[in-house]
């Protein structure tokens, strides 16, 4: 069985602040240099006026327990209000803590639903669990042409656990598809 993928998404996520000056740009400073509470008090009121990208950043602070008391259940309201703004890096964690029942009851569907959403941004990650939960039929109809859709969308994108999804699949005849060592081979190298 193919497993989801969590992995700790981090810094490639907070690169698009860099674009920006000022306490996006400042927290994201105190950040990498581990001064979690400056880059807290930097965020904070940014993501209570409703900026996105700072809510998401205080619901990773409050998941790690970077800088404050680690609270899954403050990690998700922030993810909340973010992914509800959009941002499909808060719409993928979502979907982590529906799948893993972190600070929520467990719900495959909630999971799919916001992974659905993150996947539509071209999320490699939510791609990827995505496509998973339509092999299996976890949360959603199985479909295994949609599963082999996003997990190639996903490795194309760069993601290798997708790559080595498909490599799975290619060499076990999984899926719907026939036995081909070299397709297998083929998605291997991009693993």
């Amino acid at each position: 069985m193919i497993r989801l993928c969590r992995p700790l998404l981090l810094l490639p996520l907070l690169l698009p602040l860099l674009a920006t000056a000022g306490p996006l740009e400042e927290g994201l400073q105190a950040f990498q240099a581990k001064r979690y509470p400056q880059a807290l008090s930097l965020w904070r009121p940014l993501a209570e006026a409703g900026n996105a990208n700072a809510q998401y950043n205080l619901g990773l602070l409050y998941a790690n327990g970077w800088g404050v008391e680690q609270d899954p259940v403050a990690a998700l309201e922030w993810y909340r209000r973010a992914a509800a703004l959009g941002n499909a890096d808060a719409q993928y964690n979502l979907g982590l803590m529906y799948a893993e029942g972190q600070a929520v009851f467990r719900s495959d569907p909630e999971a799919v639903k916001w992974w659905e959403l993150a996947a539509a941004q071209q999320h490699p990650q939510a791609q990827f669990n995505l496509g998973v939960m339509y092999a299996y039929g976890r949360g959603t109809r199985e479909d295994p042409g949609t599963a082999l859709t996003l997990w190639e969308r996903a490795a194309r994108a760069g993601y290798g656990p997708a790559a080595g999804a498909l490599a799975t699949a290619f060499e076990q005849g999984l899926f719907g598809l026939s036995k081909d060592a070299k397709a297998a081979a083929a998605w291997r190298r991009l693993e």
